[in-house]
């Protein structure tokens, strides 16, 4: 038992004790007991009184005068308002600290509930959003940001997604928002503003396109000049013929870089998607698999195809061909002569998807995450050596992009290489196919055997 509680029992123990014996000389106990439990209780309440009076006035000062239990319970209150104003001003400075850190930042922070209510925003939301405190505290940032596609994003919340969306404030600024979880049943909207990246990456697409276009009307006459001369049976070029071809390979290959650019500039660039039709794959595949052989040659590569007869897709048949078709080109190029390609279309539960196989030398796991990016190349002179431009996963990843998909890398040294392109089930459509050949097939057309 604790002290005070001891001290509390003893005291009423003699208290009562004496009262007891006075009472006895008087003739009146229970008398004198009665007057002696009111006289106990009145000092408590008397102790309790001060005490409550203290706590209701929240005065910093020391605790009252008090005895017993409420002078230990007093002390105790003491310590843990010290230790709370403590916190308070701890934390207090630490808000002070991120609200001068936000407000110095460029981009617009808004707290919000989980409600959407605006619970603080920092300055740069006047100039972004449109947004100050607190004038708007406690108001749905909803009701003040109206944008259709940016309501629909709040709404769907998924942490690491972001939107672009044209600032309320200025229709001319372009802003990037993303939405991350802050605190208990709290959200933190970010908003960035990319108008001048944006700006930049226009001007970028913008000069490649102009300097390939101004580029491909004089290569495409140095190649037809070079091709007339080498198929030229004059006596005075004979000793020209294999600087002639050389000259033609490069400038066959500096033009195929700007028709690879000029596509990457066309995907990148669009803001509209290109119109959705059916898109008969297989006899695609058909058209794409004769150009294979015709790159592959004299190598021989065993090239197999499976494709679903029935098995259609809605997009931009001229982008779907320019990625399977750099997909294939690449699997020839990078597999030694006489090797295998699989080639296969299908659909399952997921959705639709075109696998590429190839047994090639494959790919080291450090090099795959930058696969996609452009100009990038595993082994320089072999790129140049097969005819490469560094473009072609580039392309596929954005036609991909465009028509919801994604394309998946898998590749293991010396086994080979798997590059699968994955459509959502949506895209999937049957139509009757023309009567070409555009059933399912399963073609070797290198293959002598």
């Amino acid at each position: 038992m604790a002290n005070p509680w001891r001290t509390l029992i003893w005291r009423l123990a003699l208290l009562f004790l004496g009262t007891a014996l006075l009472g006895g000389l008087v003739g009146q106990v229970w008398l004198a007991l009665v007057l002696a439990g009111w006289g106990a209780l009145a000092w408590q309440l008397w102790q309790l009184y001060q005490l409550e009076h203290w706590l209701r006035e929240d005065r910093e000062s020391v605790p009252p005068q008090v005895e017993g239990v409420w002078s230990d319970l007093g002390a105790r209150i003491a310590r843990l308002r010290r230790q709370s104003r403590k916190r308070k001003r701890k934390f207090g400075r630490l808000l002070e600290q991120f609200q001068q850190a936000t407000s110095a930042l460029p981009d617009a922070a808004v707290v919000l509930d989980d409600g959407d209510q605006i619970l603080w925003c920092n300055e740069p939301c006047q100039a972004l959003l449109g947004l100050a405190s607190p004038r708007d505290v406690g108001l749905p940032v909803t009701h003040l940001l109206r944008h259709p596609s940016f309501i629909e994003f709040l709404n769907q919340r998924h942490p690491g997604d972001s939107l672009e969306f044209p600032s309320p404030v200025n229709s001319e600024v372009l802003l990037n928002a993303r939405v991350v979880p802050y605190g208990k049943k709290q959200w933190l909207l970010l908003a960035t503003d990319m108008t001048r990246i944006r700006r930049l990456e226009r001007m970028r697409r913008d000069f490649v396109a102009n300097v390939s276009h101004e580029l491909r009307t004089p290569l495409t006459v140095i190649v037809g000049y070079l091709e007339t001369f080498l198929d030229s049976d004059h006596p005075s070029l004979e000793s020209w013929r294999q600087p002639l071809r050389a000259m033609r390979q490069q400038a066959g290959r500096m033009l195929h870089i700007i028709e690879d650019l000029l596509m990457l500039t066309r995907l990148e660039s669009q803001r509209e998607r290109a119109p959705r039709r059916p898109v008969a794959v297989p006899a695609l595949l058909a058209n794409i698999l004769e150009d294979a052989a015709a790159l592959s040659g004299a190598q021989g590569h065993r090239i197999d195809v499976v494709a679903d007869p029935d098995l259609w897709i809605l997009g931009c048949e001229k982008e779907l061909r320019s990625a399977f078709s750099n997909l294939v080109f690449n699997a020839v190029r990078y597999t030694p002569a006489g090797g295998r390609i699989e080639i296969h279309w299908f659909a399952d539960a997921e959705g639709l998807h075109l696998s590429v196989r190839d047994n090639g030398e494959g790919i080291a796991p450090q090099h795959l995450p930058r696969l996609t990016e452009r100009f990038y190349r595993i082994d320089r002179d072999r790129s140049r050596g097969s005819g490469g431009t560094g473009l072609g996963l580039s392309i596929v990843k954005h036609v991909l992009n465009n028509h919801g998909g994604q394309l998946q890398i898998a590749s293991e040294l010396g086994v080979g290489s798997v590059f699968t392109c994955d459509f959502p089930r949506e895209s999937r459509t049957v139509a009757a196919p023309p009567a070409r050949n555009a059933s399912g097939f399963r073609r070797r057309p290198n293959d002598h055997s």
